[in-house]
């Protein structure tokens, strides 16, 4: 069964985002696990109403590398945990820290911007 949390060990989880840049003190870890094997890790950080993405990580990526299709897959599943991790703590919108690389986030309804990205939290949070 997959899962995605807060990373639950907070030594591990600032030894990780020291690796991140631009983070701060509310800088959060989201693990996503098919039950004891980590798939991957979304650096995240809620600033006021706003959700900042700092870092993607899955197995065998990088972001100079174009994602596979498990690859991509993995990454979207990130981008929604974080969208609703967001949602659920007050966040109206979503901004990264780094460029989208490869469109990735541009197909999701992000708006481009020099170095990094966002849009409004309802484009990837619906409500029915």
């Amino acid at each position: 069964m997959i899962s995605i949390l807060p990373m639950q060990n907070r030594e591990e989880e600032k030894k990780l985002l020291s690796t991140v840049h631009k983070t701060g003190e509310n800088a959060r870890i989201l693990q996503m696990k098919d039950g004891e094997d980590l798939m991957g890790w979304v650096a995240v950080e809620l600033c006021e109403n706003i959700l900042r993405i700092h870092h993607f990580c899955v197995p065998e990526w990088q972001e100079a590398i174009k994602p596979n299709m498990e690859q991509t897959f993995l990454l979207d599943t990130l981008l929604r945990s974080a969208a609703s991790y967001g949602e659920n703590n007050g966040a109206d919108e979503i901004v990264t820290s780094f460029p989208d690389f490869f469109d990735f986030l541009k197909c999701r309804g992000f708006l481009q911007e020099e170095g990094y990205a966002h849009t409004p939290m309802s484009t990837i949070v619906h409500y029915s």
